[in-house]
């Protein structure tokens, strides 16, 4: 779900690089929620090009968290789509800047994540959590997605 917001939040984490701003005069930027179920997330497939922060809303019965990373430059959707199917990322093929948001179930995290979005790029978003030591990973059960700035 996208939001309308025309000033920067005085409280953003994220590790993506964003430029030196003000909770003064701050640009404009949109918000997009991503929303955790059990065991899948729900977000926009694409996305346009812009200063975007990100909210993560856990609608599921247990803790999640998602983990956004951007893929490297030149890499296709498909190829991005069947390393998450496969939960085997190499290091190589990921940016190495990345952020974490998690929430308990029922709650929304208290952090954003502020991402100045490209044209092409390529996102990915994890849950690497499990319910037990003895149970497969979410991404494993299917909570990973991919979003495409276009």
């Amino acid at each position: 779900m996208l939001h309308a917001a025309s000033r920067l939040p005085c409280l953003l984490l994220g590790l993506f690089a964003v430029p030196s701003l003000s909770c003064a005069g701050a640009p404009s930027f949109r918000e997009v929620d991503i929303h955790a179920l059990d065991y899948a997330f729900r977000v926009p497939a694409t996305l346009p090009p812009g200063l975007t922060a990100f909210r993560f809303i856990n609608e599921g019965r247990v803790l999640h968290e998602v983990q956004l990373f951007r893929f490297r430059a030149g890499m296709s959707a498909e190829v991005a789509g069947k390393l998450l199917a496969r939960d085997s990322i190499p290091d190589q093929d990921a940016d190495p800047w990345g952020s974490v948001l998690i929430a308990s179930p029922g709650q929304t995290a208290v952090a954003q994540i502020m991402v100045p979005l490209v044209h092409g790029e390529l996102y990915a978003l994890v849950c690497e959590f499990r319910n037990a030591d003895s149970l497969p990973k979410h991404a494993k059960m299917g909570m990973v997605a991919l979003l495409r700035v276009e």
